[in-house]
């Protein structure tokens, strides 16, 4: 019995080795459909309904007069549904496959042998978060999507040397997509161009052809932020800009000037209500908004605006309590969250064991991030001594930036930033037992 089991599992495994790429597809379609057997639903977020509102607008093809809340990436991928909610559902099980995909084709740029690459990709596809955020209308299973492609070419760029005008338009239009998708990501092609300007560095290298990656970046923050600018007054890549700034002054908001005692007093008492009913504080903001409309008179674009002085006169007049803000709010950076609704499974206790499930997993993931931030001082003490662009420092280059700059721009589901690059921070960590791994599977 137990040689007839080893059988089919060496005879499994070899089907494997020989079709990496249909393993990743049925795996992750059969992992896919136990998960629809148990959760049949759609999870719907307070952002869920701004994305579908946009998408409304795009089907209709008329945004004239749109208040400017989301970038039109996402809502697009609605609109391609019909902004029916299952059928996008589908589609972002569909991405999330192709996610897998250039998971596993990043590996094998990075040199992992086809067996550590295949099952490393089988692992991260099934953790519980990841199928969830696929049944969730979020931005996140795009954005790691585009995240993955982007870097699995970034890497072939700066770590293979393919640095031609191809790789470079290519690279240029998955950030400019990302951009699209979430404003945030504008900085990214910077970073590549920095990266490639410091590989072998010299004067003349400053002036090369990477120049053009910023491109469809750009055209897509500043095209947008126009849209905005006719639509709504101001030129911004999106109206939330205001609340999300005054996020980072929850615990500071009273530390203002008289002009906006008004917007201070409201948004400290809703603070203390958050504080008092173990409610989470960074959405105080939000919590007053309504109020804040009331008293101040404002439409949701003005006073976000309003917001948005009322939080740079803060975060100028306080710099001690802002750093304070922005080190907490780096911290959460790093944390793991699971978007799903626990109470809407379809079988009785399910939702239990998926809930152990994701207990493991997140103890196992939270542990590889905190190793990736322990390594992130090591591998830039590297660059620094040996002057080399390794695939590590590329990775640690791009994350740490975004931890910081989400750090800075915003406080609260902070983690949740962090899920797209989560893949690339295991793998960082992995680089560093590679021997050990080939061993392993050997």
């Amino acid at each position: 019995m137990k040689s007839t089991i080893a059988l089919k599992l060496q005879q499994l495994n070899s089907f494997m080795l020989r079709s990496p790429f249909r393993a990743i597809v049925l795996f992750s379609i059969l992992s896919r459909l136990f998960v629809i057997a148990l959760y049949w639903k759609v999870t719907i977020f307070p952002d869920s309904e701004s994305y579908s509102d946009l998408a409304k607008l795009l089907l209709h093809f008329n945004i004239a007069g749109y208040d400017g809340e989301r970038t039109p990436g996402y809502p697009l991928v609605l609109a391609m549904a019909n902004n029916w909610l299952p059928l996008v559902v589908v589609y972002q099980m569909l991405l999330g496959i192709v996610t897998a995909i250039y998971l596993f084709k990043t590996l094998r740029v990075l040199q992992f042998s086809t067996i550590a690459s295949l099952y490393i990709t089988l692992l991260l596809n099934s953790m519980v978060h990841v199928i969830f955020y696929e049944t969730a209308i979020l931005t996140e299973v795009v954005i790691i999507l585009l995240v993955t492609v982007s870097f699995y070419h970034i890497l072939k760029l700066l770590h293979n040397g393919q640095a031609g005008y191809r790789q470079v338009f290519v690279i240029s239009l998955l950030l400019g997509l990302l951009t699209f998708v979430k404003p945030f990501f504008v900085f990214m092609p910077f970073i590549v161009y920095g990266l490639y300007t410091l590989k072998d560095f010299s004067f003349s290298k400053i002036f090369n052809r990477l120049l053009i990656l910023p491109f469809f970046s750009l055209i897509a923050f500043l095209g947008w932020s126009y849209v905005n600018k006719v639509n709504t007054g101001y030129f911004v890549s999106t109206t939330y800009y205001g609340i999300t700034t005054a996020q980072n002054c929850v615990y500071f908001a009273e530390k203002t000037p008289e002009k906006y005692h008004l917007i201070s007093s409201i948004y400290v008492k809703y603070r203390e209500q958050a504080i008092a009913e173990d409610k989470d504080v960074a959405m105080s903001i939000w919590y007053a908004h309504a109020e804040l409309t009331e008293k101040t008179g404002l439409n949701f674009v003005d006073l976000s605006h309003e917001l948005n002085e009322f939080a740079t006169v803060a975060i100028i007049d306080n710099p001690a309590d802002y750093a304070k803000q922005v080190f907490i709010s780096w911290k959460d950076f790093w944390k793991t969250s699971i978007y799903w609704n626990y109470n809407d499974f379809n079988v009785t206790y399910a939702n239990k064991v998926f809930l152990e499930v994701w207990y493991i997993q997140s103890f196992i993931l939270v542990t590889l991030k905190i190793i990736f931030v322990l390594l992130i001082p090591y591998h830039i003490f590297l660059f620094f001594k040996n002057k080399k662009i390794t695939p590590q420092f590329i990775i640690v280059s791009f994350i740490f930036s975004a931890s910081l700059l989400q750090a800075m721009a915003t406080y609260g589901t902070n983690s949740r930033y962090s899920y797209p690059f989560e893949f690339l921070m295991i793998i960082c960590v992995l680089t560093a037992f590679k021997p050990q791994l080939k061993r392993l599977l050997a």
